[in-house]
Order: structure tokens, then sequence, then C-alpha cells
């Protein structure tokens, strides 16, 4: 298989550099991510937009992955992955000033959806520098330094958002100021990308029967984050929580979020990552069957949200490892497209589907739907699990 840069051709020092740089760019650009998303929420709602007409433009994003994801593996063929970074951040950072020069919701629309179409590429294209460039022994503890760096910077946003308020033009152009700046670390690391040259050996959604339980997990952890982050505080207080814990889940969730993910990563480097991936399906599946149970307590509720929130991104962290795993080059660049497109198929559909759960059984269906869609999953790791792995990667 043909690749311009493998991990061989680099030294240790130019890998560990390459890779340093790629976290670090995407660590801004989450603290971008999440000062924006409040941002653009409070905006609308200060302005007393249709909550249909937020969800529609809010959904924006996720259409705008759906509709990149299969053009990015012949895009990595054409351009170099960090000119291709260089383009995406370029395009986000002028598209945050946009929201604040054409405040009609109409505008927004298609504004939402090229900041989309970029932000969709820095994180397909850097979840596969970084997973091409990962050596066997250590993937999975590199991989969760990623998440919980991204995670961390997500968490950061929030914070900046409340130092400086959501009016005016300032909030907008420090999002365009951190997304220019994570342009730097690429620029002390040009010419140690990873690249592509051959095209790969099959389409992209093949990869969905070829490596199902691995990038399912995108599938499952982007419904279940985004029916988290959207409904979880209203299940809160449909469950006779207070207002102010309704409000401390998503910062609980958030922190299991970050302190799991390098310890599962660096436990899939030492066990058969399928089991792995089997035992956060498993603690997923029971977390939430057994919502319904520790909601009635706060002092279950929240310990236990704490240890779901990052059993569960745990899939999304093995699940990427076994790609990097078992794919290289153009296949692992369209295996990443078709992972972070599922992701996105789960983050349109999780939430209706949910919502709709909950007017079923109000507020239990909320539980009973994400169990049920993590316990398919689960069944089906553990037949995965249960086959003997291909020794041809393609098989």
């Amino acid at each position: 298989m043909a690749e311009i840069i493998k991990k061989g051709a680099l030294s240790e020092k130019e890998r560990i550099k390459s890779l340093a740089a790629v976290i670090a760019c995407i660590t801004a650009v989450g603290m971008g991510l999440g000062l924006s998303i409040p941002l653009l929420a409070l905006q609308l709602e200060q302005r007393g937009t249709d909550t249909a007409l937020i969800g529609l433009n809010t959904a924006m994003p996720a259409l705008a992955t759906l509709v990149l994801t299969p053009f990015i593996p012949a895009l990595l063929r054409r351009v170099q992955p960090d000119r291709f970074l260089l383009v995406c951040m370029a395009l986000s950072a002028v598209c945050m000033p946009c929201y604040f020069l054409f405040p009609n919701i109409w505008a927004w629309f298609p504004i939402r959806f090229i900041n989309g179409i970029a932000l969709t590429g820095l994180f397909v294209v850097s979840e596969f520098w970084i997973n091409q460039l990962a050596d066997e022994k250590s993937r999975g503890k590199l991989i969760g330094l990623y998440g919980a760096i991204l995670s961390g910077g997500f968490a950061i946003g929030p914070l900046i958002l409340a130092l400086v308020g959501s009016e005016g033009a300032l909030p907008f152009l420090i999002v365009s100021f951190l997304t220019v700046s994570a342009s730097i670390p690429l620029f002390l690391a040009w010419g140690l990308a990873p690249r592509v040259e051959e095209a790969p050996s099959r389409g992209l959604l093949t990869f969905l029967f070829v490596a199902p339980a691995a990038t399912l997990a995108g599938l499952i952890y982007g419904a279940t984050e985004t029916n988290i982050f959207n409904l979880l505080p209203i299940y809160a207080l449909r469950t006779g929580q207070t207002a102010e814990t309704a409000a401390l889940v998503l910062t609980v969730f958030g922190a299991g979020n970050i302190l799991f993910q390098i310890p599962i990563g660096a436990l899939a480097d030492r066990m058969d990552r399928r089991l792995v991936l089997l035992i956060c399906a498993g603690f997923g599946f029971a977390g939430t069957a057994l919502l319904p149970l520790v909601s009635q307590s706060i002092y279950l509720f929240i310990p236990s949200l704490f240890v779901f929130g990052g059993v569960v991104v745990g899939m999304y962290t093995v699940g990427l490892t076994l790609l990097g795993e078992r794919f290289r080059g153009a296949d692992l660049a369209s295996a990443n497209a078709t992972f972070v497109m599922l992701y996105s198929v789960g983050a349109l559909a999780g939430p209706p589907l949910a919502g709709l759960s909950m007017d079923v059984w109000d507020p239990h269906g909320l539980a009973v739907f994400m169990a049920g869609l993590i316990g398919v999953y689960l069944i089906l790791v553990g037949w995965r699990y249960s086959t003997p792995k291909p020794r041809d990667p393609m098989a």
C-alpha cells in the first residue's frame, strides 16, 4: 500500500512533533466550539426565535457532515492534510463574524452549514492524522488523550463565554481568534502530516459492514451524547431533581468524559480492544437501564452519571482505536469518514426519537430509548468479540 508518509519515514522526534501539533490544533478548535455552541443558542433564544427553527438551524452542522464526508478521502489525495486543515480553519474563522453581521435566522442556515463543512473537515482529518501516526502499543492512550483534551477545550469554552458575555461582536471575534490560533501548531510541524496517494480499496459505507462494531460506535455515541446534552436536564427536572441539579448534570457528564478517556485508551492498549468496547457498551447499557432507579436520589444519580459519562465516551475512543489498528492510508481516511458520518446520523436522529419516547412514557422514555439503542449495539459487539479477528484487514 502506497503512502507518502508512513510512520517509518519520520524520525521518532518528528512523529511526536507532528502528533503534538495536531492535538494542540484541535484543542484550540474545541475551546472555540465550546464557546460558540452556547453562544449561538443564547442569541437565538434572546431573539425569541421559534423553537422548531432553532432545532432545524442546530441540525445544519450534522447535515453538512453527511454531505462532506463522502468526498474527504478523495480530497486528501489532492490536498495535503495540513493545508486541508488550514483551509477548514480559515473558513470557520470567517463564518463566526458573519453570525453577528447577518443576524437574520434565515441567513444563519447557510452560515451554519458552511461552518459545519469546515468543522467536519477538521475533525475527520485530525483523527485520521492521529490514528495514522500512532504506534500500536500506545494508540488507545493517544486517542484517549486527544479526546480528553478536546473535551477539556469544550469545557473551557463556556467559561470564556461567562466572562465576556453573549452580547456584541466580542464573543464571535474570540471564537475566530481561537480558530486562527489553532493554525500556529500546524506551521511549527509543517510537512510532517501523513498523506494519502492511493484510492481506498472500497466504498465509504462498505466500512460499516467490514468493521460494524468500530464504525457504529460513532453512531451510538453521537445519539447518546446529543440526547444527554439536549434532554437529560429536562429528565432530571421531571424526575424531581432541583433546577440546580438539572444544571449540574451536564458538568458531571462532561467531567466523566474528560477523566475516563485516557485510562480507557490505556486499557485498550493492554487488552483485546473488542473486549474493552464490549465492557464499555455493557456499562452504557446498565447505566441507562438503571437511570429510572438512580434518578430518584441525587446521591446515586450524580455518581452514576459521572461513571456513565466516562464509560460511554470510551466507545468513541475505542472505536477510533480499532479503526487505526485495522486500516492504514486511504482506507483509514475512509473508515474515519464513515465513523464521523455515522456520529452525525446518531446526532440527527437521536434527540427526536428520544423526545418521542419521552412523550410516550414521561419521563423514563429517554432511559428506555437509550438502553434499547445501546442494548442492540451490545449484542453486535458481543457477536464480533466471539468471532476470530480477520487476518486480512479488509476481510
